[in-house]
């Protein structure tokens, strides 16, 4: 197999006599568009699916498609106080998204300036590993630099070890840890 330099995601095709051939597969990462609403309902969908089988049974799947996460979306696409930023790959297929906006400092802190969280996000597991999550990363820390945002957050699942070892490796550090009692 021929060895090409790492400037993206990369997949094998089989060639004529099973001769490997590698694909680069360039991806580009920018702010969502209303156009993109359904294909970023897809990913969350899937990272609904996910994060409810192995972590959290009480994320409710049909939250997603409804009114309720239509308008979220929408909202976070369009509005100032939020964004959406989408990776895609160069045949136009969106395969990330990462949603976050702006948020209130909690009441019990002292007042370090604006803050925001990352508030979802998904790289399809083809894709993962490859450094998707970190330019989707990257986005969001920018648009929160030019909202002179002084602090971001991002709540994961405790079991999501990988996704918290990806929160830490950008940067993220244990801050708080919620526990809860079911009655």
């Amino acid at each position: 197999m021929q060895q090409l330099p790492p400037t993206g995601p990369s997949s094998l095709y089989r060639g004529v006599g099973d001769q490997e051939i590698t694909k680069i597969i360039m991806i580009k990462t920018r702010r969502a568009v209303a156009a993109d609403l359904p294909a970023v309902q897809e990913l969350n969908l899937k990272l609904f699916k996910k994060e409810f089988a192995e972590f959290d049974k009480t994320l409710d799947c049909d939250w997603t498609m409804s009114d309720k996460g239509e308008k979220y979306f929408s909202d976070r696409i369009s509005f100032n106080g939020g964004c959406v930023f989408v990776a895609e790959d160069d045949d136009g297929k969106i395969v990330g998204y990462l949603a976050g906006g702006l948020s209130e400092n909690e009441a019990s802190r002292l007042d370090t300036g604006p803050m925001a969280e990352l508030e979802n996000m998904f790289v399809e597991d083809s894709y993962r590993g490859q450094k998707i999550g970190s330019a989707l990363m990257d986005e969001f820390i920018r648009w929160c630099k030019d909202n002179n945002v002084s602090r971001v957050r991002v709540i994961a699942s405790p079991g999501n070890v990988g996704g918290i070892r990806f929160y830490e490796r950008n940067g993220f550090f244990p801050l708080d840890l919620v526990l809860e009692k079911k009655l």
